[in-house]
């Protein structure tokens, strides 16, 4: 069994309200935040942690406690320190420093602030607090951070070995949640910057379609049969489980307006669409499953005990999955040709694509820059689980959240 971190951003605090740059400096809460922390801490409540840790810094001991927790504070987790930078204004910021700002998304030695931190300091301090707590877990439990968006970042930067080139994950919302999964191959991101409390799109992505992106939710459908059956399901189609149906209504319930509606061609995406928008998708051939050759219909266990999937998927080769199917950079090929084109079409909106979980974890590789044998860093998508992608106009998509049920929370669908 794995071992979990879930990492909290603290809620909104009154520099972030100022728009002022904070890092290792303190403030306190604002109202606003407040709310935001008693917001996560009920979505907090359903799980049991057996360690809450959080920076010693105000804004993120504060949010703990509002969200229901005392927890032991570490000066590890504090934000990293941005030197001159501190308490300045955004837009001075951009003004003053715009080249150095620029620099942080590929020159990991610069120091923040000339007299701060480097974002690699950072790094190398999250990582060691992380490591250190993952190591008093046991299997099966999971412990509780609140902690700062910059160091969130800078540890995600190190664990999943993103490219050091430009932002392939989006900033961090208030109170976002952020969950790791660690096993005995190393860790995974389950969860990205869900803070479906606070509404279904994120502030940045709001931000970035003023700025002419378009805003695309990635829906895997609802569950299946052959889901409930760990039956190979890629090309072959079948309809919904009612499970499936129910967690589609709850999705519909949540979700908000869309500009338009797409879906992969199989009845189970269409299905989920329909359902979740009351309205009939435009079919993609692009958003398709990955086609799993001869191993369709078939029990991933009777194929694992027959020896039919080699050393398939730990030994990290992108085969041809069947022998007759489609590879991993296959997918990757044809999901990112539509989606990352979405902002020519639909130029500051926002769009909801009805895929498959294989298709949309292919597609975030893509965006993180993973080929299949970094696969394992990112972990599966579940039904009616929604990825937000912002497809931007420079042509270089971000993941603005990643595998969010919030609707799901509560108890079981259906």
């Amino acid at each position: 069994m794995a071992r979990h971190v879930i990492l909290l951003r603290h809620g909104e605090s009154e520099a972030n309200a100022r728009q002022l740059f904070q890092g290792a400096g303190s403030t306190p809460l604002t109202v606003r935040g407040r709310a935001q922390a008693g917001k996560a801490g009920k979505r907090l409540a359903e799980r049991r942690f057996a360690i809450v840790e959080s920076s010693d810094l105000e804004r993120a001991v504060e949010t703990a406690r509002l969200a229901g927790f005392e927890p032991f504070q570490r000066s590890g987790w504090r934000e990293g320190d941005i030197g001159r930078w501190e308490g300045i204004s955004e837009r001075l910021a951009q003004d003053s420093y715009a080249e150095e700002i620029a620099r942080l998304h590929w020159d990991y030695e610069m120091r923040m602030g000339v007299t701060g931190e480097s974002p690699r300091q950072v790094a190398d301090r999250g990582c060691a607090v992380l490591h250190d707590l993952v190591g008093r877990l046991h299997d099966g439990e999971t412990a509780l951070v609140v902690t700062h968006g910059g160091l969130i970042g800078a540890v995600l930067w190190r664990l999943l070995d993103l490219p050091a080139d430009r932002r392939r994950l989006a900033q961090l919302s208030n109170t976002a949640i952020c969950e790791l999964a660690f096993h005995d191959h190393g860790p995974a991101l389950t969860r990205y910057n869900d803070a479906g409390h606070l509404g279904a799109v994120t502030d940045w992505a709001t931000f970035m379609r003023m700025q002419g992106a378009a805003v695309v939710d990635l829906i895997r459908h609802g569950v299946t049969h052959a889901n409930l059956e760990r039956r190979v399901q890629g090309r072959r189609d079948e309809g919904l489980h009612p499970e499936g149906h129910a967690q589609s209504r709850r999705l519909g319930e949540w979700i908000g307006e869309v500009d338009e509606v797409y879906s992969s061609p199989l009845g189970r995406a269409r299905a989920t669409a329909e359902i979740v928008f009351g309205r009939s998708p435009i079919p993609v051939e692009a958003m398709v499953e990955i086609s799993l050759g001869e191993w369709e219909g078939q029990m991933w266990a009777d194929l694992e005990a027959a020896g039919k999937l080699g050393g398939y998927p730990a030994d990290g080769n992108d085969i041809r999955r069947g022998h007759t199917g489609e590879t991993w950079s296959d997918v990757q090929q044809r999901v990112s040709g539509f989606v990352n084109r979405l902002h020519e079409s639909h130029p500051g909106g926002r769009v909801a694509v009805a895929s498959h979980g294989g298709a949309i974890r292919a597609y975030a590789g893509s965006v993180l820059g993973f080929g299949f044998d970094k696969a394992r860093l990112i972990g599966f998508v579940g039904n009616t689980a929604v990825t937000q992608v912002v497809a931007s106009t420079d042509g270089k998509p971000a993941i603005a959240t990643y595998n969010v049920t919030t609707h799901l929370e509560g108890g079981r669908a259906g």
